[in-house]
């Protein structure tokens, strides 16, 4: 037997309700609630409800406010506005303006209302069908474009996959929503690998410095990635997020947006220096020195990997930057993996001399972590 599709009743009127409910009982499953807010909470709990039939005038929240609500956040429910006659004129206004599908006059024959109520069940069922095709369509064109880069790059692929899951850690941590859209922004941020040369994105998968040529090519990646995703329906929120990863993002983001940027930068920043060869602990210090716009994501980050913060201060510096007596907290590293003082080393005049020396012949993995104020010993 096929289950009745649902129905929702909101009236501050009992009389009206009960008067409908009887009229529509016989056909479809019906839900009432005398207010707004009611309405609210029966369709966060009853599952899927084909239809809305809000009455216009009700104390706190009216229904057009209550019918705007349901197509914000129930986009495939369909939405009916009951009014009086008098009333006519906003009833007109609200089905302009987008969120109504139809109006009844007060009061309603039985026959008009079955109808109405039919034509907005059916409706519901195309849009839910639309919106489920829709949703394929969507999976594919990701899954086609994200073959693409398995097959182009597999190293890319692999980066892309590390950063994506450490987003979803950070924002089930932070109780973020849209989880789903920020995961494929972070999947879709490394889309632009495709046109690095393999020599960049080699350093790129080794956190290792790139000259300022090779650094444009990859500050462009997330405006290819716009490109490519351009034309796929219902990612706008998507591309939004990767277009704020660019340099030059749009200004005033939507909190969804910031939020996903901020999660999505500190995943591929800390990814960058984890590959480098950076312990836990130094790559998250290293951005707690470097940024401290986005703390929050990094409180988050050392609770999922489990990283308390330490007692002893440790900095990140460039070079230039280290004096005599601080103690090195990571090995410093030149770009070809040589190991120039080891960590635990006390700067010294003569490590100092040797650092700079080197510096003018090869390119040193900055930044360097070090305890500032250490003890010779």
């Amino acid at each position: 037997m096929t289950e009745r599709p649902t129905v929702l009743l909101v009236d501050d009127e009992s009389a009206i309700l009960e008067t409908l409910s009887l009229q529509l009982r016989r056909d479809h499953k019906v839900l009432v609630a005398d207010s707004g807010a009611e309405a609210l909470r029966l369709l966060a709990s009853s599952g899927p409800v084909a239809a809305v039939i809000s009455d216009l005038r009700m104390p706190e929240m009216d229904g057009v406010e209550l019918l705007r609500r349901v197509q914000v956040e129930y986009p495939d429910t369909t939405r009916v506005l009951h009014t009086a006659q008098s009333d006519l004129n906003s009833a007109i206004a609200a089905i302009n303006d987008g969120g109504v599908y139809r109006y009844l006059a007060k009061p309603v024959g039985t026959d008009e209302l079955r109808a109405t109520v039919h034509d907005a069940v059916e409706r519901h069922g195309r849009s839910t069908a639309d919106r489920e095709l829709l949703d394929k369509t969507l999976k594919a064109s990701l899954q086609a474009l994200f073959g693409v880069l398995q097959l182009a790059s597999p190293l890319a692929f692999a980066r892309a996959g590390r950063i994506r899951t450490l987003v979803s850690e950070l924002c089930h941590q932070m109780q973020l929503d849209a989880l789903w859209e920020i995961e494929v922004a972070a999947m879709a941020s490394q889309l632009g690998a495709v046109t690095l040369p393999p020599s960049v994105l080699a350093k790129l998968d080794k956190g290792l410095p790139c000259t300022d040529d090779e650094q444009g090519m990859v500050d462009a990646m997330p405006g290819v990635a716009v490109q490519l995703l351009k034309n796929i329906p219902n990612l706008s929120d998507v591309i939004e997020i990767v277009r704020g990863l660019s340099l030059n993002p749009p200004p005033h983001p939507s909190p969804l947006v910031e939020a996903a940027v901020d999660v999505i930068r500190t995943a591929i920043d800390f990814e960058t220096l984890e590959s480098r060869g950076l312990e836990v602990e130094s790559a998250i210090t290293v951005l707690e020195c470097r940024d401290h716009s986005a703390l929050n994501v990094l409180a988050a980050l050392r609770k999922v990997k489990g990283c308390v913060q330490v007692k002893e201060k440790v900095r990140g510096l460039r070079v230039v930057d280290l004096e005599v007596g601080m103690r090195v907290a990571e090995d410093i590293v030149a770009t070809n993996g040589l190991v120039l003082i080891g960590r635990g080393m006390v700067v010294t005049e003569l490590l100092l001399d040797r650092l700079n020396n080197f510096a003018r012949m090869i390119e040193i993995i900055e930044p360097v972590l070090a305890v500032p104020g250490a003890r010779r010993f």
